[in-house]
């Protein structure tokens, strides 16, 4: 039997559809950050139904939408129930789950609801086959709408589900679509019943949505190769075409950018290219004490305190080296919210500010970043606007050097982030050897304890600390470097 996400899929890459189907397994394991947004969506859709509210769950007692739930939502509708959640219905050997079924005015809408901030292309196949399938099934819908966050929601109290949506009627898109519906189906059916696909990779592998059989099926791209070209963009797949995965083997009279070029030279040569005067000049504009600073952030969809919007990304952790002279010896601090349901804001602000002092330049990784974080702490709490202004003032961005190509080697694979320099530069650290290795997952973690309000376990929390003091002990060791050029 297909599913609405089957349908999706297949509509997709066929491909995708037949190893989903046949060989599940394959598929490539769910990160912390993956299954944020899978729980993100979760809850928003809970939320939703504070807008209709005393509704009814059809899948009530069921692991995942199956007969059973179609059963009971059709029992639920005999009963009068003018309002179901989770609405479930099968036609043409395809099964549907509507996250809100209403009976309004004396006629049947439904409402899928989203976490995205727009109504995205992709939905309209959706919604057009959860209609295919109901009108199949003996509903009269009306009006199909997709429930999405309204991006100029400001939170101002409680939380008021009615302003925090926005309600898109998509009913005449969705029957435009349903011509072409009946063909669509009975081609998956049959792409199930039949042999693999033979289809090469391609842009469609990550879009609309990432592929989960990516590993799998491009198990044949080294773990460098044409894709790890900066900014390559869609030339890469007429390399691809030429079956060209390796850099040794472009041509040389391949358009490239300056930067791209300069990219292939050294990977051709395996040296290094470094720019004397240039990291001279960047060196001798620092001004000690020296204040080496990163944020770590989560973007809540819901708003957790008054004057924030839906996914505005708020600071909750900080780590700072503090080096007085060069080859001085460093101090560290670091702050970490609690997760007790209160606004951390003010005291990561007032710490932040003393841990900061008041002369010597801050490097950070990614200026646009701390600096644009910075700026929400302000527009948030006005009052420190003045101590916090003159701490953008003192930034000074790390990432240049390896960004305008200053210092480059092919180790660093294309990249300049923080988590391509260090090894490349510094082998000896690792982030590797991290319980939480990336900021996405410690985004991730953090975000599940403070949301729900519980306590942070004590080793989770110095996983933490030691993941967010990594990114700084890496600029301190990335900057040695470039002095000791």
């Amino acid at each position: 039997m297909l599913s609405k996400s089957k349908v999706i899929r297949g509509l997709q890459c066929p491909k995708s559809l037949w190893l989903y189907t046949h060989k599940y397994n394959l598929q490539d394991q769910i990160d912390a950050s993956q299954q944020a947004i899978f729980d993100t969506g979760q809850d928003v859709g809970v939320l939703a139904q504070e807008i209709w509210s005393g509704g009814i769950d059809a899948t009530e007692g069921h692991d995942y939408p199956n007969i059973l739930c179609a059963k009971e939502t059709q029992r639920l509708i005999a009963d009068g129930q003018h309002i179901i959640y989770e609405a479930t219905f099968v036609y043409d050997d395809t099964l549907v789950a509507v996250d809100i079924l209403a009976y309004e005015n004396g006629v049947w809408n439904a409402y899928e609801v989203k976490s995205s901030t727009s109504v995205k292309d992709v939905y309209y196949d959706d919604a057009a086959t959860q209609y295919y399938v109901m009108k199949g099934a003996g509903i009269d819908i009306q009006n199909s709408s997709i429930v999405h966050i309204n991006t100029d929601y400001v939170r101002d109290g409680e939380f008021a589900a009615y302003d925090f949506f926005t309600i898109e009627n998509i009913t005449n898109a969705v029957l435009g679509l349903q011509d072409d519906m009946p063909a669509t189906i009975n081609r998956l059916h049959e792409l199930i019943k039949g042999d693999m696909p033979e289809l090469e990779i391609g842009g469609h592998c990550s879009n609309p949505y990432g592929c989960s059989f990516m590993g799998h099926c491009w198990q044949h791209v080294p773990d460098y190769s044409i894709f790890n070209i900066a900014r390559i963009g869609a030339k890469a797949w007429d390399l691809y075409e030429q079956n060209i995965l390796e850099l040794k083997d472009i041509p040389d009279d391949f358009p490239l950018s300056a930067n791209q070029r300069l990219q292939l030279v050294a990977d051709k040569t395996d040296k290094e290219i470094i720019d004397k005067e240039g990291l001279a000049h960047f060196v001798a504009e620092l001004n000690y004490p020296i204040y080496y600073l990163d944020y770590e952030t989560i973007n809540p969809a819901v708003p957790m305190f008054d004057g924030q919007k839906p996914y505005r990304q708020m600071p909750f952790q900080y780590s700072l080296h503090v080096q007085k002279k060069e080859g001085g010896t460093i101090t560290h601090y670091e702050y970490l919210a609690p997760t007790n349901g209160q606004d951390p804001r003010e005291e990561f602000i007032k710490k932040l500010i003393k841990d900061c002092g008041k002369k010597g330049d801050i490097l950070v990784y990614n200026i646009g970043f701390e600096r644009s974080k910075t700026q929400d702490l302000i527009d948030a709490f006005p009052a420190y606007e003045s101590q916090l202004e003159k701490i953008i003032w003192r930034m000074k961005d790390l990432m240049i050097p390896f960004q305008q190509k200053m210092y480059y080697t092919p180790a660093m694979q294309g990249r300049y982030s923080i988590k391509n320099v260090l090894p490349a530069l510094v082998p000896e650290l690792s982030y590797n050897e991290l319980e939480i290795a990336d900021g996405g997952t410690a985004s991730a973690i953090y975000a599940s304890h403070f949301v729900n309000k519980k306590p942070v376990p004590i080793e989770i929390k110095q996983q933490l600390l030691d993941y967010c003091k990594m990114d700084t002990w890496a600029m301190v060791k990335l900057l040695e470097k470039l002095i000791a050029v």
